[in-house]
C-alpha cells in the first residue's frame, strides 16, 4: 500500500489563502507534510512582499524542494489546489497595495545601539542619514570596547567593514576606519579569538565563497587566511567550537529557499587545516522565525545559546535566543527569550555580547529631507515595478 503524504497550510482552508493571507499580513506561511495522518515536516517562509504572483511562485518551489527531499513527486502530494474566488482575489490585491503604500512613507535606517548588561534602556549611535551601520560585533580588549559593523551608503549600497572604539561616556564610535572594502558586498563581521589571534568570518554570499579573514594588527589590519567553503551563497555564517570539533551554522540561497528560512551546519576537525562539510545533508531548521543566525553564540549559566533572526512579519523584525540541546546525530534546539525593537525602532536583527556590554542594531524611521527623497522615491519606483510585474503576469495567464 502506497503511502498517503498530504500538505495543510495551517489556520487556512487552501494553499492559496494562505500565501495571500501571509503576503498582505504580518505572517508567514507554515507548512505542514504529513504521512498517512502523521507529521513528517513543516516548513515555514515569509510571503514575498513584492508580488502576490512571486509568492505564489516560491512557496511551490518550496514545495517542490521538500518533496523532493521526501522522495516523492510534487503531483502525487495532496493537498488544496482549488483557486480563490474572483471576490477573494480583488480583496487581497486591495490590501497588498495599501500595505505596500503604507510601507512606502517611512523612510528607515539601521543604527547600532548598545547596553551595559544591568541596563534596560538603548543607547543609540545614529550616522549621517546618507548611510547605515548593522551587523555590530563587540570585542572587550585592554579596557576597551572594539566594535566591529556594517557601513553601507544608501547611495551604491554595497556593504563595506568597519572597526572603531566605543565612547560610552560620549555615546559615539571613535577612531573608526574601513578594514575591509572590495567590490561586492560585505556585511556580518563575525569577530572571534581562537589561540591568542583574532579571526573574522564576514559574510561575502556576492562573491560566492565563506572567507575566512586573520587580524594582523588588532583591530584595524587584516587579511584572507582561507576559503572555508568555496562555491556557495551564504549568509551570516557563524562558528562555534566545542572541544576540538568546529562548527559552522549557516543560511544558503538556493532555489526555494531563500536566506531567511533555512539553517544548515557544516563540521570541520581543524579550523585552519581541514575542510569543512556539511553534517547534514538536509538543512537543520526550515523555519522563517528562527532559521537565519543573528550573532555569535552565547554561553551563559552552562547553557549554550544560539542567537537567530524572526523574519516572518519581515527581514530583521525580532531576534530569538535558542537553547542548543544536541548538536550531533539530529540537531536540537528549544526557544528561550524574544529580543524586540524598543523605543520606536521597528527592527532588530543582530545581537552579540563580551564582557557586560550588549550590542545590537535597530531599524529606525528618519524623516529628514534626505530620507524622505531617497527612501519615497526608492519605493514609488518599486511599486510601479510591482504594478508592471502583476499586470504582465496577468496577460500571461
Amino acid at each position: 500500500m502506497l503511502a498517503n503524504y498530504t500538505l495543510t497550510v495551517t489556520g487556512c482552508n487552501s494553499l492559496l489563502e494562505g500565501i495571500h493571507k501571509a503576503s498582505v499580513s504580518d505572517g508567514c506561511v507554515e507548512l505542514v507534510f504529513t504521512k498517512d495522518g502523521e507529521t513528517i515536516r513543516k516548513a515555514s517562509l515569509a510571503a514575498d512582499r513584492r508580488s502576490l504572483s512571486r509568492s505564489l511562485q516560491l512557496t511551490h518551489e518550496k514545495i517542490e524542494r521538500i518533496c523532493s527531499r521526501l522522495g516523492i513527486n510534487e503531483s502525487d502530494l495532496e493537498y488544496d489546489r482549488s483557486p480563490l474566488s474572483k471576490a477573494d482575489k480583488l480583496i487581497y490585491k486591495l490590501l497588498f497595495l495599501k500595505k505596500i503604500l503604507f510601507e512606502t512613507f517611512i523612510p528607515t535606517q539601521w543604527v547600532i545601539v548598545y547596553k551595559q548588561a544591568h541596563e534596560t534602556k538603548w543607547h543609540k549611535i545614529i550616522p549621517d542619514p546618507t548611510l547605515f551601520q548593522a551587523d555590530p560585533f563587540v570585542v572587550f580588549k585592554d579596557d576597551k570596547y572594539y566594535v566591529f559593523y556594517e557601513e553601507l551608503k544608501f547611495e551604491d549600497y554595497r556593504g563595506y567593514l568597519c572597526a572603531a572604539e566605543l565612547d560610552i561616556e560620549n555615546n559615539r564610535l571613535i577612531n573608526d576606519k574601513v578594514i575591509l572594502d572590495f567590490d561586492y558586498h560585505l556585511s556580518f563581521p563575525n569577530v572571534f579569538l581562537e589561540n591568542g589571534t583574532y579571526y573574522m568570518i564576514p559574510e561575502s554570499e556576492e562573491n560566492n565563497s565563506v572567507d575566512l579573514f586573520e587580524c594582523t594588527s588588532f583591530p584595524y589590519e587584516w587579511k584572507k587566511k582561507k576559503t572555508l567553503i568555496e562555491n556557495v551563497g551564504a549568509v551570516d555564517s557563524t562558528p562555534l567550537k566545542i572541544n576540538n570539533t568546529w562548527y559552522l551554522f549557516t543560511s544558503e540561497g538556493q532555489t526555494a529557499a531563500d536566506y531567511n528560512d533555512e539553517l544548515s551546519i557544516y563540521k570541520s576537525a581543524d579550523l585552519l587545516n581541514s575542510p569543512f562539510q556539511k553534517l547534514y545533508d538536509e538543512p537543520v531548521i526550515t523555519d522563517v522565525t528562527k532559521a537565519r543566525m543573528a550573532g555569535n553564540f552565547i554561553q551563559k549559566n552552562g547553557e549554550l545559546i544560539r542567537v537567530s533572526q524572526d523574519c516572518a512579519k519581515r527581514y530583521g523584525h525580532q531576534v530569538q535566543l535558542n537553547k542548543v540541546i544536541q548538536i550531533e546525530n539530529r540537531y536540537i534546539e528549544e526557544p528561550l527569550e524574544t529580543i524586540t525593537p524598543t523605543q520606536g525602532a521597528i527592527g532588530i536583527h543582530t545581537y552579540n555580547q563580551d564582557h557586560d556590554l550588549i550590542i545590537a542594531d535597530m531599524e529606525i524611521a528618519r524623516f529628514d529631507i534626505y530620507s524622505l527623497k531617497r527612501f519615497v522615491g526608492g519605493n514609488l519606483k518599486r511599486i510601479f515595478e510591482i504594478i508592471i510585474d502583476t499586470v504582465m503576469r496577468n496577460k500571461g495567464s
